[in-house]
């Protein structure tokens, strides 16, 4: 790992460069460096800070309202759960094995990598298994990329160059997607609920480095 100063820049080029510094993120999460693209299923290139939506329907309910010689009291439980979700580029830290850095302004990193790397998908709440769900249909609607689980092998030099004006940690890892979801569905007797479902799931693609504030 090397870090290099790299010549004083303008002010008015300082101003300019910090002002797209990376998605902003919650709390101190890494976010893609400066440059990061996906380009999605529909040729869409959507940048570090870019986002995406869509819906779909999950499979039919299986708790039904009881029957009456009127019919049904409550129809909308008859009804399939719905799911809208924003997808999000989002930057995975490699845990295999992490590395990162302290950046002043106008400091470099570089790093050789090599060997198997593994991202798997995370989701808050414990909804494992609609999280999948989650990521298959993002896998058909935005990005035949993303999935459960990714391993990168080869050999790569990933580098970042701090041209903001603010000191930050780079880290080591890989863009992905963080997809959240609202799930909206009704239970007996006739009770509208919903549930957010967040998934930050893997997508196949290069090393890079992330930002982080601390």
């Amino acid at each position: 790992m090397t870090r290099t100063a790299l010549p004083v820049l303008t002010a008015a080029t300082v101003l300019l460069t910090a002002s797209g510094a990376g998605a902003a993120a919650a709390d101190d999460e890494p976010v893609p460096a400066d440059g990061t693209k996906i380009v999605m299923n529909d040729g869409t290139v959507v940048g570090a800070d870019g986002e995406t939506d869509f819906a779909f329907e999950g499979d039919e309910p299986e708790e039904r309202p009881s029957k009456s010689p009127f019919g049904s009291v409550c129809p909308e439980v008859n009804q399939p759960a719905t799911y809208t979700v924003k997808g999000k580029p989002y930057f995975l830290v490699d845990k295999d094995e992490p590395q990162s850095t302290w950046l002043l302004p106008r400091q470099s990193v570089k790093w050789e990598v090599s060997g198997s790397h593994t991202f798997t998908f995370d989701v808050t709440g414990g909804y494992e298994a609609e999280a999948k769900i989650i990521v298959a249909k993002a896998k058909v609607k935005i990005d035949v990329k993303v999935g459960n689980s990714w391993t990168w092998t080869g050999s790569q030099t990933v580098t970042d160059t701090n041209s903001t004006s603010k000191a930050y940690r780079a880290v080591l890892g890989q863009v992905g997607w963080k997809l959240t979801s609202v799930k909206t569905w009704y239970a007996p007797p006739c009770v509208k609920k919903t549930k957010t479902i967040v998934v930050k799931a893997p997508r196949k693609g290069d090393m890079s480095i992330g930002r982080q504030k601390s």
